[in-house]
């Protein structure tokens, strides 16, 4: 099940590392939406987009203060008066230009001694201690108190989504004004003071924008739960679509379309719904066209908030750490001013079914591949087909046992990627979907490859394995789930606002049980009509898919999430275990980290380390690459491996009764690899394919263009792929050399978290990893220390096929080891937020009246010998040197002056609130434990951290900042097209082609 959720984010603008940092952080994951937006999915299904490691973290609409200019106007010449108001009189004011407008009327009055009850209008069915209520002027809350965590997490619903935008269809009406109300100026709030507040509540707050819906939430600590709430109902009853802030949103989006236009599979997206679907308004993009959007006024803005933003259209989810009848009451008299008003029903067009195949095809300069998607009208979310649809798309294309996978990239190897995936919205019938990326001469083959096996899905059905496998798969994933307190709120809110239904997604894994073999061929012969296919891909300039001609052909596609149990074994072979016990969730995770990766690697062995990790799964003594992936695939788990920059990973996660079958897999695939030749050879192949692919993104593009003029010896100058002639070079000898080099327990770490018995897992561990052979004592590798690279102020300048200009300007860095790591994250805070964007850079680049970019961030790198700081940034040609310099104002600025006390209790206090958040699931304290382990900082290295930033001092940040911020290395990528150059270069350039 995807719904429109989940293919349209087009402002969870999540930000992340370049690196692995190695302290606390998430694996990585691709980051933009299909409107041109962070987030961490490029559209429903897609996987595992952005191959090595090129994480960022990106803006949101955060906002420095400027001069109100609101309704009631701070401008002196207009009403003197309003300079002196206070925020009660701000409200009142507010109140009185809503009246003016026609918009919420409350009839309600608000008395401190108001009760819970006097607010609520209708009570609707819970379970457990969860409460749901309907408040008197129509706003639904969802309340689900949860004892066992420290974390609240609260996002407001509010049925605000491009197919509601009427006569400004096309215009991105509600993904602007998402931009100006998410963190601007109410009448309760200045944008600085919402600002303010949101940094001491942690920055973990942000929004996004669908085709239904647009949603604002934030997550913090229990205690501050109300000012979370707060701001959030500010937002979204009282916002005063401040005149310069919308001016200011508008240069931003300008800029998110430009950024857009350098997303193949963004590109891909809008090609395939607009050709999917010819009346319902789900064709156009959430962000718009470009030249409607910049038609849009502020006039424009206040009419459709003032229709789209009444209670009766919101639901607000709030759960974790809180007593839900002091959370109606907090939320009925904040809420109180907003009365119900009539209903705007928005009657959407029927989308006529498909009367022949359709498709399209576009070329992008910037694509190195055909990626494609093959389309079939499918159900929306409430069809009883949906169910059975589901299961299909996980037989067909779902993880590596998949009838797809075996036949397209395994067998005839004639795809990189292909996954198939059931969107299905609540508005509108959705689309069963194979989405695809492949090289431009296998098209025709990769065509006919898919009608061949839903011809055999068609004529032969599922097998019992393939079902049960499919159904356990989908119950699992409900299980993981639901673990955060932030999953808990998203799937309240998400199931009643498409179904009315808060527990929808419970009865959803129900209903998947019921799922028979004779309803996965119903719905196969049903809705998988060769003749009313659509067909989209996006293909590289000068090269053709073939898509007309095969279509046409084929008519004649805080610290209490931390753990605080664990405890750690020693096995005679040197391999540390950790284990935590966590009987909350029914669900074990496994995760094993040793040293390896590009840290191992010499300059002749580039790609080596990706290569042998990624292969430990392609076979063993005993289970075929097939067979080891049905172990797990079978009862619902996973099993993945793989290689970053200090370690090698093999991770499992598997349901608690399935634990003993997980660490017989994960041990025999550690153990026992055999790297069959032919395994090697494809994976060769499609190593090679992903090199020519990586600098599609421009995150990756540049960073591996800093990385190379950084580091002079260090291995982290390598990609963890590797280059052409290396990875060309490796044999099935070579990798088993580097795997005993590599691979060996004295230098690994196995953490398990979750629901199990630790007297009972320790005998399998001994049992299963037991036998595996030490080589001798444990020692890191010998590398030259390269924390202090710059020595100079350099620019280094390279042109590029992008239409936007990439900026990265690196400063030395730290050793992982250093303890003052933790004073160079506080630094980051306060030059750019943790976790979400903030701070001094996005204020200066972002807030106020500025328009210059549409992503910023810093973020250090601490590594093992080596380090560095940075600030990524993308921006028009025409701002290039305005950016650059403004960053190197705030770079000279920290170094130069001291940061107020006010300023640095603020930036520790964002710093612990997101490592409390980040470590709230199972599967990250594991990783954590096992990579602050293995890298020699201690398992219960995240146990510390906290402490370790409340005694950072303002002294500490200024002191580190003039030792690492004084010479810069600045790396450019200039688009070729327009061609133009920067005016007034620095002293020295060297420019690499």
């Amino acid at each position: 099940m995807r719904d429109a959720r989940d293919s349209e984010q087009t402002d969870v603008h999540e930000r992340r590392e370049f690196e692995n940092k190695t302290v606390t952080r998430a694996p990585e994951k691709s980051m933009v939406g299909p409107c041109g937006c962070p987030r961490g999915s490029d559209v429903p299904g897609r996987k595992d987009m952005v191959s090595g490691a090129s994480w960022i973290r990106a803006a949101t609409p955060w906002r420095a203060e400027g001069r109100l200019k609101g309704p009631w106007c701070w401008e002196k010449s207009v009403h003197p008066i309003a300079q002196r108001c206070s925020a009660l009189g701000m409200r009142f004011l507010f109140a009185l230009w809503l009246l003016g407008l026609g918009v919420w009327t409350s009839p309600h009055t608000v008395v401190a001694s108001s009760t819970p009850e006097s607010f609520v209008e209708q009570r609707l069915p819970s379970k457990d201690k969860d409460v749901f209520v309907v408040l008197r002027n129509g706003l639904t809350v969802l309340i689900r108190p949860r004892d066992d965590t420290d974390v609240v997490a609260a996002k407001v619903f509010v049925r605000a989504g491009s197919i509601y935008e009427g006569d400004k269809m096309g215009a991105g009406l509600s993904h602007y004004l998402e931009h100006v109300v998410s963190g601007g100026s109410t009448a309760s709030f200045t944008e600085e003071e919402a600002r303010d507040r949101l940094e001491k509540l942690g920055g973990a707050t942000n929004a996004y924008t669908s085709h239904d819906r647009t949603v604002y939430y934030i997550t913090t600590g229990a205690p501050h739960w109300r000012d979370a709430l707060d701001l959030l109902l500010s937002y979204v009853t009282e916002c005063t679509v401040d005149a310069s802030q919308v001016a200011r949103e508008k240069a931003v989006i300008q800029q998110e379309f430009k950024m857009g236009e350098n997303n193949p599979q963004r590109e891909l997206w809008k090609l395939f719904m607009k050709t999917a679907y010819a009346v319902h308004p789900a064709r156009h993009p959430v962000i718009g066209y470009e030249d409607l959007f910049v038609q849009t006024t502020r006039e424009d803005l206040i009419q459709y908030y003032s229709s789209r933003y009444q209670p009766q259209n919101m639901v607000l989810a709030v759960a974790g750490r809180v007593d839900p009848q002091e959370v109606i009451a907090f939320v009925g008299e904040k809420t109180a001013h907003a009365g119900r008003t009539r209903w705007n029903l928005n009657v959407l067009p029927l989308e006529p079914p498909p009367t022949g195949s359709r498709w399209a095809e576009k070329s992008l300069p910037l694509a190195r591949m055909v990626q494609a998607m093959v389309g079939f009208r499918s159900v929306a979310l409430s069809h009883d087909d949906l169910y059975a649809l589901d299961v299909l798309a996980i037989v067909l294309g779902e993880g590596r046992t998949s009838r797809l996978y075996q036949r397209l990239k395994e067998r005839d190897q004639s795809v990189l990627y292909v996954q198939a995936f059931n969107w299905t919205p609540a508005f509108v019938p959705g689309q069963f979907v194979v989405s695809m990326t492949l090289a431009p001469q296998h098209w025709p083959e990769v065509l006919e490859g898919l009608k061949d096996e839903i011809r055999k899905v068609q004529e032969g059905g599922v097998s019992e394995t393939e079902l049960e496998k499919a159904k356990k798969k989908v119950i699992a994933s409900h299980v993981f789930g639901k673990e955060t307190t932030e999953k808990m709120a998203a799937s309240l809110g998400s199931s009643y606002l498409d179904t009315g239904d808060p527990y929808f997604e419970d009865r959803y894994a129900e209903r998947i049980r019921r799922v028979r073999k004779e309803d996965v061929l119903r719905v196969a012969r049903r809705y998988l009509v060769e003749s009313a296919m659509t067909v989209a891909a996006v293909v590289p300039q000068g090269a053709s898919s073939g898509t007309e001609a095969a279509t046409e052909a084929s008519s004649a596609a805080a610290t209490a999430a931390i753990p605080s149990a664990a405890q750690r074994i020693r096995l005679d072979n040197g391999l540390r275990v950790i284990l935590k016990e966590d009987h909350r969730f029914p669900f074990v995770t496994l995760q094993l980290y040793g040293i390896g990766g590009v840290l191992l690697e010499s300059p002749e062995e580039e790609g080596y380390a990706a290569m042998t990790a990624s292969l430990l799964t392609a076979g063993t003594q005993k289970r075929s690459k097939l067979e080891i992936a049905q172990a797990l695939e079978s009862v619902g788990g996973s099993l993945a491996s793989g290689s970053q920059y200090n370690t090698y990973f093999v991770a499992a996660k598997v349901l608690k009764e399935d634990l003993a079958l997980a660490v017989d897999v994960m041990s025999d695939v550690v153990l026992h690899p055999v790297f069959p030749s032919t395994e090697v050879e494809k994976k060769k192949q499609e190593t090679l394919l992903a090199i020519k692919k990586q600098d599609e993104n421009w995150q990756t593009e540049l960073m591996r263009l800093f990385k190379k003029n950084y580091f002079q010896n260090h291995p982290y100058r390598h990609d963890i792929l590797g280059t052409e002639a290396s990875v060309q070079g490796i044999t099935r000898d070579i990798l088993q050399r580097f795997y005993a080099k590599m691979v060996v327990p004295q230098r690994a770490v196995l953490a398990i978290y979750g629901d199990f018995r630790t007297d009972q897992v320790i005998p399998l561990i001994k049992k299963a990893f037991g036998p595996w052979p030490s080589t001798g004592p444990f020692a890191m590798p010998a590398v030259d220390a390269e924390t202090l690279a710059v020595e100079e102020m350099r620019v280094v300048e390279k042109t590029s096929d992008k239409t936007s200009l990439g900026l990265f300007v690196g400063a030395r860095g730290l050793d992982l080891h250093d303890p003052r790591v933790v004073v160079l994250d506080v630094l980051d805070a306060v030059l750019s937020g943790i976790g979400y964007p903030g701070g001094r850079l996005h204020s200066a680049l972002r807030g106020g009246d500025k328009d210059l970019v549409y992503v910023v961030h810093a973020f250090p790198f601490s590594g093992y010998r080596a380090g560095y700081f940075g600030v990524i940034t993308q921006t028009t040609l025409k701002n290039a040197r305005q950016v650059e310099s403004i960053i190197h104002e705030h770079l000279d600025r920290i170094m130069r002056e001291p940061i107020s006390e006010e300023e640095l209790q603020r930036a520790k206090d964002m710093v612990i609130t997101m490592h409390v958040l980040e470590l709230e699931s199972l599967e990250a304290q594991a990783r954590s434990a096992a990579v602050n382990e293995v890298l020699g900082l201690g398992y219960d290295y995240a146990l510390r951290y906290p402490d370790l930033v409340r005694s950072v001092t303002a002294h500490d940040v200024r002191a580190l900042a003039q030792e690492l911020l004084k010479d810069r290395l600045v790396v450019r990528t200039v688009p070729e097209k327009p061609v133009e150059v920067l005016s007034k270069p620095l002293p020295f350039r060297q420019h690499v082609r």
